[in-house]
């Protein structure tokens, strides 16, 4: 008898990502520890994200501590003022998220058995498995290194508890769950949450659940995109939070005298990416910018902090950091250089911004944000006379400034500065504090911008709650 011709299988790019009916989807590889609470917000979003953009999850398990140690990294290592303020900003977008969260007073616990739970169970169970595993550590405060809170875990995604508990003591499920931190390592993972996407020119590594645009950015623009895919919002389904470019959220705000402290260094190319964004984000609020120099090398040194951070990284983040730094350079639409003179010698020009006037004038403003295009966009030295006499020019400002730039009142004051800084709990540049009605706010970072508008203007984050006594671990 006469059979019909067999209709062939499509075929499976598995380079790229997972076959789904009639055509090849693409791919975000997502690595992730439980013990993280920034790799539990993105195990919320990441799945609204790739989900609108018909793109796949392969979850990639690893065991951050084996990661950290292999890199000779602290999870928490550094002054105690980064310590607190890392446990406001989770406080922070735990609001921003409206996701429940509950820091364990034992945090961090030991993950080890999750994870081989996760990597002994079946890929198909693993979506429930992981909502679970991070339920109970981020929500109940349960201790996941109990094995018996593992079975309820396993009985809970419809696992055989018995074989779950033969699973976390397998020793083949062990070498397993390394070998995978391995494999992290060697793609280039140096904590988590990390992504990773394919692109036309190979793939892309993306680090922490603060930078899901740029794996957004990514996935819309993979080999199999679909290209009719609508860049839309999906508010209250938690997708990755609106970090927005200029124009910023919210109606424009008449002046309220509201008053934001920008603490910078020239020597900082995220302070340089801040000082692009931070006039206009304050004018949008009915703010005013109070331009405050510090000498990043002096409170580097009261704190303990290695002189040249960057320095101490692992390879793989020095180039995940300078790559970051373009992709916001280009989501900011601002043109950026990387220093070839790096660590950069800025005490003179940190002077001359004092001698410019007030914190809160236009002529420090001005010199300030001429300063760090020169720095950061044209690549050139500020230490040199000639370069800041040609800068004080084309500002408007006397040349003759830069005579006094040894002046024993100027010095003072720049140490003063800094120390302020310092006892208003900075430990680093770019930071903001925003005087509100319950106190002062500290913020930290040229991508918690969106933290400082909202503490500017009345809208749902609460940014007031008291910060948790235990340490947490993170990438």
């Amino acid at each position: 008898m006469d059979r019909p011709p067999r209709i062939p299988l499509p075929a499976i790019n598995t380079a790229f990502g997972q076959g789904s009916f009639d055509r090849i989807q693409p791919e975000v590889a997502f690595y992730f520890d439980i013990v993280c609470p920034y790799a539990y917000f993105a195990s919320r979003q990441l799945p609204v994200l790739c989900e609108r953009l018909r793109a796949r999850i392969d979850y990639r398990p690893i065991l951050l501590g084996g990661v950290l140690k292999a890199l000779g990294s602290e999870p928490m290592a550094g002054a105690p003022l980064r310590k607190a303020m890392t446990f406001r900003d989770i406080l922070r977008w735990a609001d921003f998220l409206q996701l429940p969260l509950a820091i364990p007073p034992q945090h961090p616990r030991r993950t080890v058995e999750a994870m081989r739970l996760l990597t002994w169970a079946p890929r198909l169970c693993w979506p429930t498995l992981i909502d679970a595993l991070y339920h109970a550590y981020w929500v109940d405060g349960q201790d996941v290194s109990d094995v018996q809170v593992l079975r309820s875990v396993a009985s809970q995604a419809g696992l055989d508890p018995d074989a779950a508990e033969r699973g976390i003591h397998s020793p083949q499920i062990a070498s397993e769950l390394r070998r995978r931190t391995d494999e992290a390592l060697s793609q280039g993972v140096f904590g988590v949450p990390s992504f990773i996407v394919d692109s036309h020119s190979g793939p892309r590594l993306f680090f922490g659940q603060d930078r899901l645009h740029f794996v957004e950015e990514a996935l819309r623009h993979h080999p199999l995109a679909i290209a009719d895919q609508p860049a839309s919002d999906l508010k209250g389904n938690k997708p990755p939070p609106a970090l927005r470019a200029p124009p910023f959220a919210g109606p424009k705000v008449e002046n309220q005298a509201r008053r934001i402290v920008f603490f910078y260094d020239f020597s900082s190319p995220y302070a340089y990416l801040a000082a692009t964004q931070i006039t206009a984000l304050a004018d949008h609020c009915g703010a005013l910018v109070d331009w405050r120099p510090i000498l990043l090398g002096g409170l580097f040194r009261n704190l303990g902090t290695p002189m040249v951070p960057l320095e101490s990284y692992s390879d793989a983040k020095q180039r995940f950091v300078r790559e970051d730094l373009a992709r916001w350079a280009r989501y900011y639409d601002e043109p950026f250089h990387f220093q070839s003179r790096f660590p950069v010698q800025t005490v003179t020009a940190l002077r001359l911004a004092l001698l410019s006037g007030e914190g809160e004038s236009e002529a420090r403003a001005k010199l300030s944000l001429a300063l760090f295009r020169c720095v950061w966009a044209q690549d050139e030295d500020v230490n040199d006379p000639a370069t800041l006499m040609r800068v004080l020019a084309e500002v408007g400002l006397p040349v003759e400034l830069l005579a006094r730039c040894s002046e024993s009142a100027v010095k003072e004051e720049l140490r003063k500065n800094t120390a302020e800084a310092e006892a208003l709990g900075v430990f680093g540049v770019p930071s903001f504090l925003v005087a509100q009605p319950g106190g002062e706010q500290l913020f930290f970072g040229q991508d918690r911008l969106h933290f400082v508008e909202a503490a500017l203007r009345p809208i749902r984050i609460d940014l007031s709650r008291t910060p948790c006594t235990a340490e947490p671990v993170h990438g």
